[in-house]
């Protein structure tokens, strides 16, 4: 082999080590976009209007089947019940 046959192998050969680490580095981050997209979230922020007239509301607990109805349609009810049941949020880290 001469001189310029030398050359061109290495440059082949460069090329073909060039395309397989595009296609490895491809393939790797696809894998990890899938397994990202796949995590559910920790979380979920759901918006709440809050005005003054929902710090002089405090529902009890109903006592008649009629009286849950009642309150069913009561939004400021449903907000009530979603700040008592949240968790606390967690610190970052």
């Amino acid at each position: 082999m001469n001189l310029k046959q030398k050359r061109i192998s290495a440059g082949r050969l460069g090329l073909i080590g060039f395309f397989t680490l595009v296609v490895i580095l491809y393939v790797g981050s696809r894998k990890t976009e899938t397994h990202a997209q796949n995590q559910a979230p920790q979380h979920v922020r759901v918006p709440a209007i809050s005005d003054w007239s929902h710090h002089h509301m405090v529902y009890s607990r109903p006592s008649t089947p009629e009286q849950l109805l009642k309150l069913q349609l009561e939004p400021r009810y449903q907000q009530q019940l979603q700040k008592q049941n949240a968790t606390p949020r967690q610190s970052a880290q």
